[in-house]
């Protein structure tokens, strides 16, 4: 007699192929998808370094001899049916260093030990459509005020002709909102504004100011007008959401960073 598998043994057999199949399948699946998240969290986690970083530097040598602005931004838009509230703040201060132009300007790169920081994001009006949250950008603006420049330059732009006692007396801003106004870029043509150039995926970036109750309680507090205020405080916190650049993370994360001053 011709020994064979009997039906029953080949169905058998193929039904656990496919099962060990599946659950191969599956096991994969899950790899991929584990390293697609891996690589988007450590993206996140370099934008988050690259932004605490360069506010920490900034914020050790603040100059506390003059002025400095917060503006409150509320952002709202439409999207699917839903109306979005997204807060985009803004705020300038006076830093000393060693500064120097990213571009140069005759030939020259411009230096300067005094400079005024620019944080936010960019005017609503940059974009053709509303953004989706991974291509918001944070801008970081130094305007270096040096009285050695081959022009006068602009308050808004990379260098002013000025000291820095001389925007004191007399700043080159009509209005204490022209401190904290947002620019417009081009958003698809990063390599223009490299010198603002923070991260790109930062979304609801948000700043609060903190105070003392009576019982010496810190209480942390955030504005509700978009007009420029002067604020004195010795801490401030930085609340945004961080994305990755293919939306792997979909509702991305969101981290708290807080600066403290020391008089």
């Amino acid at each position: 007699m011709r020994r064979a598998f009997t039906l029953i043994e080949v169905v058998v057999a193929i039904g656990l192929l496919a099962m060990v199949l599946s659950f191969a399948g599956v096991i994969f699946r899950v790899s991929i998808d584990s390293h697609r998240t891996a690589i988007a969290n450590a993206e996140i986690m370099q934008k988050l370094r690259a932004i605490t970083d360069q506010l920490n530097a900034d914020f050790r040598s603040v100059r506390y001899d003059c002025a400095g602005y917060i503006g409150f931004n509320t952002d709202i838009s439409a999207l699917g049916g839903n109306t979005l509230q997204v807060y985009s703040d803004s705020i300038a201060f006076f830093a000393a260093g060693d500064f120097q132009s990213t571009n140069q300007y005759s030939g020259d790169t411009i230096y300067g030990n005094v400079a005024c920081i620019y944080y936010g994001q960019p005017d609503p009006n940059s974009y053709v459509r509303i953004p989706r949250p991974r291509d918001k950008i944070l801008l970081r603006r130094q305007t270096i005020l040096t009285a050695d420049a081959p022009s006068s330059g602009a308050p808004d732009g990379e260098y002013y002709r000025t000291s820095l006692p001389q925007w004191h007396v007399s700043p080159p801003f009509a209005d204490e909102d022209e401190w904290l106004k947002r620019p417009v870029i081009d958003p698809n043509n990063i390599e223009a504004n490299l010198p603002m150039y923070v991260a790109k995926g930062v979304d609801n970036f948000t700043i609060e100011y903190a105070q003392w109750d009576p019982a010496g309680k810190i209480r942390w507090t955030r504005g509700q007008k978009t007009d420029a205020e002067e604020i004195r405080t010795r801490a401030f916190k930085f609340t945004f959401t961080l994305y990755d650049s293919r939306g792997v993370i979909r509702n991305g994360r969101t981290f708290t960073h807080i600066v403290y001053l020391t008089y």
